[in-house]
């Protein structure tokens, strides 16, 4: 993982570096360059808060329903474990097999609760990470930014480039 975040911190490096080469004498001069940090605008924001509350709501409610079909599972397993001297052959068969039923439903169950959740969360930062752009935008085009930069992918910076607290606070007031 920090493998790929150092590939693409090198890339968005190159990137700037071409753009600035690309661009003549004059206006590399009088370039600015800005830097935010996404992820700190998307988790403090007051949207971001509520997003994160809802996904968290989400979780627990489907926690608490894999936790009961996961107690079930116990109970049968131990059941099993327990009674099976005792139980008949046509019982035991009936309650191995309800047990394998039951784990395969518990696995089923537990991929679509990922997946709801997942669907959730990339429905709440798509949403929450358009409105972040279109605040960065106003911004860059007000102070003649050309361009901006998340901050994770930026090695070295002056904090006067960054403009992290003022996407926040204009988030925070919408």
């Amino acid at each position: 993982m920090k493998r790929i975040s150092l590939i693409f911190s090198i890339l968005i490096l190159m990137f700037v570096m071409v753009l600035l080469s690309n661009i003549s004498k004059a206006e590399a001069a009088g370039s600015k360059i800005a830097v935010v940090n996404m992820q700190k605008v998307i988790s403090m924001s007051k949207q971001g808060k509520k997003a994160n509350s809802i996904l968290h709501s989400l979780v627990i409610k489907y926690k608490a329903k894999l936790s009961a079909l996961r107690q079930k599972i116990t109970a049968l397993h131990n059941d099993l474990k327990q009674n099976s001297s005792i139980m008949s052959s046509a019982e035991k068969l009936k309650k191995t097999k309800e047990f394998e039923t039951d784990i395969t439903s518990f696995s089923s169950e537990e991929r679509h609760v990922q997946g709801i959740i997942s669907e959730k969360r990339f429905n709440l930062l798509r949403g929450l990470v358009a409105k972040v752009k279109t605040i960065i935008t106003n911004i860059a085009k007000q102070n003649g930014y050309l361009i901006v930069i998340d901050r994770p992918g930026v090695i070295y910076r002056v904090n006067s480039i960054d403009i992290t607290n003022q996407v926040l606070n204009q988030m925070n007031s919408k």
